[in-house]
Formats: C-alpha cells, structure tokens, sequence
C-alpha cells in the first residue's frame, strides 16, 4: 500500500486550532506515516502546542519565513508516496485521506487529488472542484451552496486547504512557484500538472473543514493578481497568449476600474511592478512548464470555464466579462478547434 506523508505549514496559528489541524490527520482511518509542521513564525511559538505529539509529527523550522512555498521544503523532507497538504486552520474529516488515497492508488495517471472544503457548519461548501477561467481567474467552486456527495470527477483546480499530492509528480514539476509567497499556488500547481498530462480530480467525499475569511487585504490583492498573471505568461503556449491577448487586455483594464473602486488600485499597479522585476524569472518559469508539456492547449481548454460565475464575485463584474468574453471564447475554440468550456 502506498505511504502518506502530511505537512501542515504554520506561522501564527492559535496552538489550538494546529492542534486541531494535527489531531484530524492523526486520527485518520488511512493514517499518514508522518506529519510535517512547517513552521515560518517565530522561534519557540509552537513548542506548547506540539509539545505532547506523538514521535511522528515532525517540527521543522523553515530557515525564513517561505510562506505556502514551505510546502516544497516538506515534499523534500518527506518519505511518503503521497504529500497531502492540510490548511493550519482546516480540519480533515476521518477517512478524508483514505478517500484521497484511494483515488490515487485507482490510477497511476492522477497527479493530484482536492478534497471537498466545507464551512464550519459541516454542510456549506467552500470550495470543490475550482474552475478557471481563461484569464485565469479561479473562483471557489461552489462555495455557500451546500455539502455534495458524488464519484470523484476530473477537475481544473484542486483547492490548496487540502489536497493529496504524488510527492514524485509534485517534485518533477518543481512544487508550488518560489516567487509566489501566498496565494494562488494551487490553481498554478494544478494547472501545470495538467499541462504535464497528469490528472487533477476532484473526490467530493474527501472532505475537510476550514474557518474560511476571504479577508481582501490590499497585500492579498498584490499576491493574488501577480501571480494570477504570472501563471497565464508562463503555462499558455505562445500561440495561445497571442490568440488571448484582447481578451486578456481588455480583462486588466476591467480589473483596474474594479480595483479604483474597492480601494486596491496601489496593490494592482504594485502587482504589475513586481512582475516586471520578476520577468527573468517569469521567462525561466515559462521555459520550465513548456518543457514538461505533455497536454496542448487545445487539449485543456476543453477544462476551462468560459462564464465567470460565482458568489464571490459580483453579479455586475461577471455580467460585464462573460458578455465580453463568452463570445470571444467562442471564436478562440473554433480556431483551435477545441471543445466548449463551461
């Protein structure tokens, strides 16, 4: 049988609710054979909350703080056949990681497998199988309609609050971006492992709970929208930038009409800054995905969702983009000759 290593990526959890983190991965009916604790914070902040933990749960101390990319410095220090990542804030139901497994085990092709995210109330979803958008855009799939049950189904974007990783797949393609820090590593993960010709599925009875607060921060807009676009200028092929590129224009003068009105504009000018002084770095990047392409554009679009919709975005925004950008799809997939999105 396959071996499960966990990692749990700390910085200023209450020691309680990482307690609880680690106390849902213990109590698995598949354990896992070690737990990381990724610990960016300070030095001696998690001492008494893993004070009496059992000899397999591992502290390690990140040599700074490496935010969500810790997650790489656990995929090299771990042993298991599969890395499952679980949020500090999430608690993983009891046969979560068995369910995770075993879709694994089912097919050797399958590269990652997402959990079902739930609100605290144990039946409201917060997110499921994630879709994507062509500008790369994810919303949460699903979130506030209520719990589901199903077979597991391929899927786009595997949520990053818990998810089962093949560590040997995860490795090869390099793990979560460095240059990211927070925010929007998981959608760029997925989507490269689908760009790799590996399956992302989604196994809705593999659940886990999380105290979810989108918290729109100016910095989580930073964070959210350079990496948003660093991943659409590294995992398209050229032709397809090229093919996308009104659409993806007309898409950032949107975003920063939105931006002016939420209060955001300096975080949305400061992503554009950043990137541009990443651009090596966004070139290495692009390289590195087009080398391990196994899957054509053409072949993923299939994948994406073509409509913006969702309850975290607003209902005026979305109606703007999907009358833009449905009919604008439209005539991408008949020059591609590629499938219909969502």
């Amino acid at each position: 049988m396959s071996s499960i290593s966990a990692a749990i990526v700390s910085y200023d959890e209450e020691p309680a609710q990482l307690r609880a983190a680690v106390e849902s991965l213990l109590s698995q009916t598949r354990p896992p054979i070690e737990v990381l604790i990724m610990d960016n914070g300070e030095d001696g902040r998690l001492d008494g909350a893993l004070a009496d933990a059992p000899a397999s749960v591992r502290h390690i101390k990140c040599p700074e703080n490496l935010g969500y990319t810790a997650l790489n410095l656990a995929a090299e220090r771990s042993s298991g056949d599969y890395l499952v990542c679980l949020n500090p804030d999430a608690r993983a139901q009891s046969d979560c990681l068995e369910q995770l497994a075993a879709v694994a085990d089912a097919d050797a092709s399958v590269g990652i497998v997402g959990a079902q995210i739930v609100l605290e109330d144990l039946s409201t979803r917060n997110a499921g199988a994630n879709p994507l958008h062509p500008t790369g855009i994810s919303p949460s799939g699903g979130f506030g309609e209520p719990r589901e049950d199903g077979d597991p189904k391929d899927a786009m974007v595997a949520s990053g609050a818990c998810f089962l990783a093949r560590r040997e797949i995860y490795l090869e393609l390099g793990g979560f971006v460095k240059d990211f820090f927070l925010y929007y590593e998981d959608v760029n993960l997925s989507w490269r492992t689908r760009i790799a010709g590996r399956r992302v599925v989604y196994c809705p009875r593999a659940m886990a709970a999380h105290s979810y607060d989108f918290g729109a921060r100016t910095q989580k807009w930073f964070l959210l929208e350079r990496n948003r676009m660093y991943s659409v200028l590294t995992n398209y092929q050229l032709s397809t930038l090229l093919l996308l590129a009104p659409m993806l224009l007309a898409c950032e003068a949107g975003l920063l009409a939105v931006a002016a009105r939420g209060g955001w504009l300096g975080a949305k000018l400061r992503a554009y800054g950043s990137l541009f002084a990443l651009r090596k770095h966004v070139l290495a990047s692009r390289r590195a995905v087009q080398e391990s392409r196994r899957c054509s554009d053409r072949e993923l679009l299939g994948l994406f969702q073509d409509r913006l919709d969702s309850a975290l975005i607003s209902g005026a925004g979305a109606g703007v983009a999907n009358a833009f950008c449905v009919p604008y799809m439209a005539i991408v997939r008949r020059l591609l000759r590629c499938p219909r999105g969502g």
